[in-house]
């Protein structure tokens, strides 16, 4: 049997409280929507935890994938790694995890890994190559949608409109998708070599892409809860397998 394109998935990673280990303690953790939509596109899931203080972990992790999943998660990237201070009382997400998502991006375009950033994951990417993100939408941006919906998730919120030509409307064979939404941030200025393939009725950034040689995509929406009712939604993820797939001779 052909061996299956391993594809690096980014696991959250949280300090809370847990009053039956007797104080903070770190966990890692994941929703497994991201792991069935990986297996459902052919891919083998290969979870990546942050880290803890060691730098080399991200050049370890890519030696051992094919691709990477960059997941979404409910926190905010520092703003110093953008070059600003706070303006608003932000939730920031762990550094290992912010190092370790950073690290990645650069890594993985260094190397030739195919790419694919959902929700916060997509503004690390733009984060990484030099950008910088809208801090709060519903104040910074006139006349902005609601883009942290009440309604579940496996609900779209809102349309977005595709770019002609980008890499997003010729894999997904559409002009615009209907997306859920559950973010407070967004992109701002955008980073080196990206190009923006999709944007909400407001304006905001809803999705990104890489125009170097490596397939990277970022989208600001959740497809893993998309899909199979949407099957522009799997394509994401089919396409970073097979993307990915051509790399595994060079990995093994």
């Amino acid at each position: 049997m052909a061996s299956r394109a391993r594809i690096g998935v980014v696991t959250d990673y949280h300090v809370g409280t847990l009053e039956r280990h007797g104080g903070d303690e770190p966990h890692v953790f994941l929703n497994a929507r991201y792991v069935r939509a990986v297996e459902a596109a052919g891919g083998r899931p290969w979870l990546l935890p942050p880290p803890s203080g060691d730098p080399a972990g991200a050049e370890e992790y890519l030696a051992g994938v094919d691709g990477l999943l960059l997941t979404g998660c409910g926190r905010h990237l520092d703003p110093e790694a953008y070059g600003e201070t706070p303006r608003f009382d932000l939730t920031l997400m762990p550094q290992a995890k912010q190092a370790l998502e950073l690290a990645l991006v650069n890594g993985a375009l260094a190397q030739g890994v195919p790419l694919l950033a959902l929700c916060g994951g997509m503004q690390s990417l733009n984060v990484a190559l030099g950008g910088s993100l809208i801090q709060r939408i519903a104040a910074e941006v006139p006349h902005a949608l609601e883009h942290m919906q009440q309604d579940k998730a496996t609900n779209p919120a809102h349309p977005v409109t595709l770019v002609p030509g980008s890499i997003l409307a010729r894999l997904t064979e559409a002009e615009t998708l209907q997306v859920n939404s559950s973010h407070t941030q967004s992109v701002g200025r955008l980073g080196r070599d990206l190009v923006v393939s999709a944007t909400a009725p407001d304006g905001v950034v809803e999705a990104i892409e890489y125009t170097g040689p490596v397939w990277a995509v970022g989208v600001q929406w959740h497809p893993e809860y998309l899909y199979p009712a949407d099957p522009a939604q799997a394509r994401l993820f089919q396409t970073l397998v097979a993307q990915s797939k051509a790399r595994v001779p060079a990995r093994r």
